[in-house]
């Protein structure tokens, strides 16, 4: 395997659009909780959430133990033992550890250990000494045992110390209350929220799922037809177009777009089909009449060892004849050929496509044109077009006939183009609806193949264009528009 075909595979799993649209849906609904999670913003806020908590109850308990302080006319240490109780109390009811300092940042009363820790030196502390709520967020060292997700005590990795200051009567400070609790882990605070979302989860995932089967019959629906109507078309039927547009009836944009354009695809397919098989008739029966001349002059010349040398060379002159009919038919067949395809799509001046025909039609009468005249398309097919028209009308109307062309200009339709009219006998009204039409020609004795104006017809249509035909006795006009 080469490495482009490499590069090139699909790595992703084969699955249909609706399992695809079940998992999308699925991971929009989970994208919030993972950004949640990912992105710390939870985290931030159970940590937010919990030093509210504390700076709350360290105020409230600030004030009580200044009332304290001031009923007793005495410094915090004396009351140490009379307080203490009251922060056993605050821990049993908050689960927060709760320490009380003296002035000097050291432990005198705490709801756990006892021990006369100096803690001046930490920022929280500090701030508090220094008349300041101070706030402090440490790692955690890991419990022992890792605690249920369950469980009452709080898993996260850091701890978060409150320090709030006890001012005395005169707003000095006089002591720290020091509270410090662990926040919620995010998984912990969503299992604990679970009760009350539990029903407006299953709520949302009854909705997604129901949103992605019905997202997914919108568009496996149509797409289904469709894959049914291109099967069908592969295996040879030519009907599958009013399926395909019933398709385009989808209410998903991208699948309705698809659906009518391959509805139109079908459409010019079966024309396809249509036109190459009337187009292989109208060969089979063009080229069927020279054929059998042939073969009946070769069989005559090969029975007939005796015949006249005057009748043998009329026979070869037919034969001849036929001959460059036939070479003729293929010269149109093949410019038609070239007449079906989508031209370059080059810009084109049609004042330099017309003022070129002096040089291949010096008999030709050319009006003189003025202002823009700029459109896109082959050059050689226009010129095509217009050497067809003016070798038909020379065809058709006689060695006195006089031919004019001249430019066109519709500044209403954005249109211009081109006129080539003759003064010859002009085209019947009964013709007029079948000239255009391939192999039809009133001149097929003077070697008229009945392809000339067919090329013209059908170099206009992939030029974006139109013809038009005005025609009577002395006056006969083609005119060829194309839009700017």
């Amino acid at each position: 395997m080469s490495r482009s075909a490499r590069v090139r595979r699909n790595r992703l799993p084969e699955l249909s659009l609706r399992t695809w649209l079940l998992y999308s849906h699925l991971l929009v609904l989970v994208l919030p909780l993972l950004a949640l999670i990912g992105t710390g913003a939870l985290a931030m806020d159970l940590i937010a959430q919990t030093r509210a908590e504390l700076e709350h109850q360290a105020d409230v308990l600030a004030v009580f133990i200044a009332d304290i302080a001031r009923e007793q006319a005495s410094p915090l240490e004396p009351l140490a033992p009379r307080i203490e109780p009251l922060l056993l109390d605050v821990r049993s009811r908050t689960l927060a550890g709760v320490r009380l300092l003296d002035e000097r940042g050291v432990v005198i009363a705490a709801s756990g250990e006892q021990a006369r820790h100096d803690l001046s030196s930490d920022p929280e502390v500090a701030s508090a000494l220094a008349g300041e709520t101070g706030v402090a967020v440490r790692e955690r060292a890991p419990p022992i045992t890792r605690q249920g997700i369950d469980s009452e005590s709080r898993r996260a990795r850091v701890r978060l110390f409150v320090a709030e200051p006890v001012l005395g009567p005169r707003g000095e400070v006089i002591g720290v209350v020091l509270m410090s609790r662990t926040p919620r882990e995010e998984l912990q605070a969503l299992y604990q929220m679970s009760p009350r979302l539990a029903w407006g989860l299953l709520v949302a995932l009854l909705v997604t799922i129901g949103l992605a089967v019905f997202a997914g019959r919108l568009g496996t629906r149509s797409l289904a037809r469709l894959a049914d109507a291109a099967r069908r078309l592969t295996q040879g039927s030519g009907s599958e177009g009013s399926v395909l547009l019933r398709s385009a009836g989808s209410h998903v944009d991208e699948v309705r777009e698809l659906a009518t354009a391959v509805a139109s695809m079908a459409e010019q397919l079966e024309a396809r089909v249509s036109y190459i098989n009337e187009f292989a008739g109208n060969v089979a029966h063009e080229f069927r009449t020279p054929i059998a001349t042939l073969r009946g002059t070769a069989e005559l010349l090969r029975d007939d060892e005796a015949m006249p040398i005057e009748q043998r060379q009329r026979f070869l002159d037919n034969a001849l004849d036929e001959l460059e009919r036939l070479e003729r038919l293929v010269d149109g067949l093949l410019e038609l050929a070239r007449a079906e395809r989508q031209h370059e799509g080059t810009p084109i001046d049609l004042r330099v496509l017309l003022g070129a025909l002096a040089q291949r039609w010096p008999e030709v009468e050319l009006e003189p044109s003025e202002g823009p005249l700029e459109v896109v398309g082959s050059p050689a097919q226009l010129a095509s077009v217009l050497d067809n028209l003016i070798d038909n009308a020379y065809q058709h109307g006689g060695d006195s006939v006089v031919v004019r062309v001249r430019a066109l200009i519709d500044q209403d339709r954005g249109e211009v183009g081109f006129e080539v009219a003759d003064d010859g006998p002009g085209i019947s009204e009964a013709n007029q609806a079948k000239v255009l039409e391939r192999f039809f020609t009133t001149n097929r004795e003077g070697g008229g193949t009945g392809l000339g104006l067919a090329i013209v017809r059908r170099i206009v249509e992939t030029h974006g264009g139109r013809l038009e035909l005005e025609s009577r006795p002395g006056d006969t006009r083609f005119r060829v528009w194309l839009t700017q």
